[in-house]
């Protein structure tokens, strides 16, 4: 899409100047009218196309030496009337001038070529926006030819590995959520804000959908900057702390132009899965339980294979936009269908957009109108990998005279059929999202560089939620309890408003700039959400609803944030760039002691290679600047009402019985009345340079983030509050680390060039403050819930360690194997197992050791775009290294006495290597280095080139292509640092269609 993208990002500067530039030109060409005419005199046509071939208006075509010019038209086509021994001067703002001699040509057709020095890229911050040479905070921009390729659903999938010290994990169900984490982790982690063409996003999920952000068509992005330091964040105030992301949509200019992109994929289990096949499971059954032998079935089951399957999909991407001087306009229709690998997993998406603007009073008012709208539907497969690993393979899929027709267990407790869970639920859900928002910008007649902006924008996102389980399903066929029924419905909302005042003034005498943002923001959320749930299940309206009913509970629940921000940004003679912010919140969501707070930011930023002494260095740099910043930000996304205290109703299984109805209780929420705004306070030093004219360039960052007051729901000694765990304020966490950036074009000449980006992050986290606690024993707050035995952690939050450090036993090895059973008898002794950390001769929680942490220790990212004549080259690779997992999968299964545990169960292959007869899910043996480098996408394309139709583009794109690592589990990328049942991974292949039609 790199010709798409050219076209869409110069017509945008171009438009920004075409207005001044023409009414100069026409001037001069009145001025021409009047001269006397010339002698032999020669008309020369033409057209000044840009290194795709797409026509440039607004171009300015001059005769050297003279007056005599004019303007190309929409198309970049001109016609001009020039001397015979005349010489063209083409030039127009981002490109290189050329000249040429018309001799005896009455032709002229003129490529221009980029120039990167003189193109001044705009950077869009918090309420405007800024030469990307005046940044002084830290400022990411990734643009579109650098987003991620493949099957992308929503916004935030575009960024894996663009941007330095960012985190991007995505799940790898259809349609799933994406966690990011800038600048490594709170303990109360949260995404970034979000902020679409200048309205902050309700990131919060509904009832039926899988990513909030799915209503969104990424085909519409034009660019994504990131702000990730506190004196770039500090202007959102207490929404910043986790960084904040802009997103800007594409807008039209020039004539009409309709684009279509399309592509159909495949997806592809890819993975080696752990457990044992039917003839390693019948051998390991005669060596570890032969009693069990004559029990076997005679089916060889592969369960992984039945439940996975080869998945489709396909989207089709429509876009309209076109303009004049005076307005612009940009539409788009996409459609997005892709099945998942595990069977019955699906989501679709369907999307509008339409973006328009409209100049008036001689471009004085700017009338913009935004509005997006999403449809989703999803199909929610129930995970059943981990008891696709635990069925025993030797028993059939299906058995006539099984509930339902399919092969169960009789016992309770055992694993269900993995194949019937998957047939006999249907789980669905529906959203519609809409985000819509109008702009209006007045530049005052009378003060020169004063202009107004109101923004009111309106989010709305609903969601339906209707899940159905048969009858025949093994819990409630055992229970004889009939279908299940549950049913959810979800609208969140939130208004915004906000009006402020931007004024810019050149101070010559002192060669300086200043520019002043003050502004007011209100916004007001609400969600509300019901549900029902029962067993048993009648038809009322064409919709199955429960007869018993167990659950039914209505939740609502508002909040309103309130704000006062400004910025001064001060040049001093171009060399001295200083801003200050302050934004003033408050929120509803903290009682009245603690509603209001202040987060301020500061920078400074140092262009040293114009200071007179370096004029020697411009043959080296054409750029070297740097800058220091520091500020203060807020997390306030925690749930409403936690200051005061409020009742909710129970969980059904506490329910109390009248007769033979069950009613829910009503029970207080245990509260912190003094609960208050967790605080990020962030210093950063930077420094910015390029090198031979632009062609490389690259930022070094060093900085130090400080999470005080943290928000975290911890366990509070019995009768002291009205609950047993309490949100509150608990401490203090550090996140410190460098950051490189580098991009660069190693080749460029007129068949063949190759940009190349790379960022590099490290990072190192300690919490340094846990409350008030002053007991050395204390051993911190457990977290990190596992599976394989109720209530059990691994984690643990601890003065000094790490945040969500592995807290475990220290295995011991003999001849590099774990010590297991002693004598060989079937009981373990622990203190024969582990290290008596204590020397007490036993093995208890105070045995336990912090070991490392899930946070990667090193983020690393690779864009490469080559371009060689019509063929074009693209992939992305990523790295995380010094990140550990927990093998929840190897330890939940990893051991001898479950082949025997009820029924026969298969179990996980590491059992050969641990020799475990019972299982140890406390042993540092499963947390593993899970160190990895994935090459996320690559894409091969051809462009077909003045084609009669317009210009056609053909590719290919693979999707999820490999993943490197030492790690022994299914997935090494586990954002919480627990791989237990996770959604298969996939390998797509991807073929599509690109046209821009003339």
């Amino acid at each position: 899409m790199d010709y798409l993208f050219t076209s869409f990002f110069f017509r945008h500067l171009r438009y920004q100047i075409v207005s001044k530039m023409a009414g100069m030109l026409l001037a001069a060409l009145l001025v021409l009218g009047a001269l006397p005419g010339m002698a032999q005199t020669v008309t020369v046509s033409g057209k000044v196309t840009d290194p795709q071939g797409e026509g440039i208006p607004g171009a300015a075509v001059l005769e050297k030496g003279t007056q005599n010019g004019v303007i190309t038209d929409y198309d970049g086509n001109f016609n001009i009337q020039v001397s015979k021994d005349a010489t063209l001067v083409i030039s127009f703002l981002g490109y290189k001038t050329v000249e040429v001699p018309v001799g005896n040509q009455t032709r002229i057709d003129v490529s221009l070529e980029e120039d990167v020095e003189q193109l001044g890229e705009v950077v869009v911050v918090g309420y405007g926006s800024v030469q990307k040479e005046d940044v002084t905070g830290v400022v990411a921009k990734v643009e579109e030819k650098e987003f991620n390729k493949g099957i992308i659903g929503s916004p935030d999938k575009l960024l894996a590995g663009k941007v330095a010290g960012m985190q991007v994990t995505s799940g790898n169900e259809p349609g799933s959520g994406t966690a990011i984490r800038i600048r490594g982790t709170s303990i109360n982690g949260q995404n970034p804000l979000y902020v679409v063409d200048g309205v902050p996003l309700d990131d919060g999920g509904v009832a039926g959908g899988r990513n909030p952000l799915n209503f969104m068509n990424p085909n519409d992005v034009e660019s994504i900057t990131v702000l990730k330091d506190a004196s770039a964040a500090a202007i959102y105030g207490s929404r910043g702390a986790n960084g904040v992301i802009l997103i800007t949509t594409k807008k039209g200019s020039g004539k009409m132009r309709v684009t279509y992109d399309g592509y159909y994929s495949l997806s592809m289990f890819v993975q080696d899965f752990p457990n044992l096949t039917p003839s390693q499971f019948r051998q390991a059954i005669k060596v570890k339980a032969p009693q069990e032998l004559p029990n076997l079935g005679t089916a060889n089951t592969d369960w992984i294979k039945e439940v996975t399957q080869l998945a489709q999909g396909m989207q089709h991407n429509i876009s309209v936009s076109g303009g004049k001087k005076s307005s612009n306009y940009f539409a788009s229709f996409n459609y997005l269908g892709t099945q998942g690998v595990l069977r019955t997993s699906a989501n679709q998406n369907i999307s509008l957009s339409l973006k328009y603007n409209q100049k008036l009073l001689n471009d004085a008012l700017t009338l913009t109108i935004n509005t997006k709208n999403g449809f989703t539907k999803d199909r929610f497969a129930p995970n059943v990998i981990w008891s696709a690993m635990r069925f025993d393979p030797t028993r059939p899929v299906y058995d006539p005279n099984g509930p339902g027709g399919y092969y169960q267990w009789t016992n309770g407790l055992a694993v269900g059929n993995p194949v019937a869970t998957l047939d006999l639920n249907n789980n669905r859900g529906n959203t519609f999202r809409t985000l819509s928002n109008f702009m209006l910008e007045y530049k005052l007649p009378f003060l020169e560089g004063l202009s107004f902006k109101a923004n009111i924008g309106y989010d709305r996102n609903y969601g339906e939620y209707h899940g159905v389980t048969s009858e025949f399903e093994k819990a409630n066929f055992q229970n004889n309890r009939g279908k299940y029924v549950r049913d959810e419905t979800n609208l969140r909302w939130s208004l915004v408003q906000e009006y402020y005042a931007n004024y810019n003034r050149e101070l010559a005498d002192i060669n300086s700039k200043l520019n002043l943002t003050l502004g007011y923001s209100w916004q007001n959320f609400r969600s509300e959400f019901t549900q029902l749930a029962g067993f048993g299940a009648t038809e009322i309206d064409g919709k199955l609803v429960p007869t018993d009913t167990t659950d039914s509970r209505p939740y609502n629940v508002e909040n309103r944030l309130i704000s006062f921000f400004g910025r001064l940004n001060f040049d001093v003679a171009g060399k001295y760039l200083f801003t200050a912010t302050l934004r003033r919140d408050g929120s509803t969501r903290f009682g009245p002691a603690n509603r209001w707070g202040w987060f301020p930011s500061a920078a400074f930023g140092w262009r040293i290679i114009d200071e007179s002494f370096a004029e020697s260095w411009q043959n080296v740099f054409s750029d070297l600047k740097l800058r220091i910043g520091y500020g203060i930000t807020g997390n306030q996304a925690i749930p409403d009402y936690l200051y005061s205290t409020y009742y909710k109703y129970s969980q059904p299984d506490a329910a109390y019985q009248f007769g033979n109805e069950y009613v829910l209780t009503l029970r207080p929420k245990g509260v912190d009345p003094n609960i208050k705004w967790e605080e990020t306070n962030s210093f950063n030093v930077g420094i910015d340079a390029g090198v031979l004219d632009g062609r490389i360039q690259f930022a070094l960052e060093y900085y130090i983030k400080n999470v005080k007051d943290l928000l975290f729901m911890i366990a509070i000694p019995a009768g002291t509050n009205l609950s047993d765990r309490v949100l509150t304020n608990i401490g203090e966490l550090e996140n410190k680390g460098f950051e490189f950036t580098l991009n660069t074009i190693p080749v460029h000449n007129e068949n063949f060039r190759w940009d190349l980006a790379f960022n590099l992050a490290t990072n190192k986290n300690r919490v340094i403050k846990l409350d008030n606690q002053n007991d050395p024993d204390f051993g911190g707050y457990p977290t990190g819930g596992i599976s394989g035995d109720v209530g059990q952690t691994i984690q643990v939050l601890k003065e000094g360690e790490e945040a969500f450090a592995f807290y475990t036993y220290k295995q011991k090895y003999e001849n590099g194997k774990p010590v297991t059973d002693v004598n060989g008898d079937g009981i373990q002794s622990l203190i024969e197992m582990y290290e008596d950390i204590n020397g007490d001769g036993i093995i208890n929680e105070k045995d336990l050791v912090v070991g490392p942490s899930p946070a990667p220790k090193v983020l690393i990212g690779l864009t490469s775009n080559m371009t060689y004549k019509n063929f074009d080259l693209s992939f992305t690779l990523r790295s995380n290294l010094g990140n550990y997992t927990y093998n929840n999968t190897a330890s939940s299964a990893g051991y001898f006495a479950l082949l025997t545990d009820q029924v026969t169960n298969n179990i996980h292959v590491s059992a050969f290597d641990t020799n475990f007869k019972n299982r140890q899910l406390h042993s540092d043996y499963y947390v593993e280095n899970a160190s990895f480098l994935k090459m996320d996408n690559i894409t091969l394309g051809y462009s077909f080139k003045n084609i009669s139709f317009g210009n056609l583009r053909a590719y290919i794109t693979a999707q999820n292509v490999f993943t490197l690592t030492g790690y022994s589990g299914l997935e090494p990328e586990q954002f919480n640092g627990i791989d237990n049942n996770p959604y298969p991974r996939s390998l797509s292949i991807l073929g599509g269609l690109s046209f821009q039609f003339k």
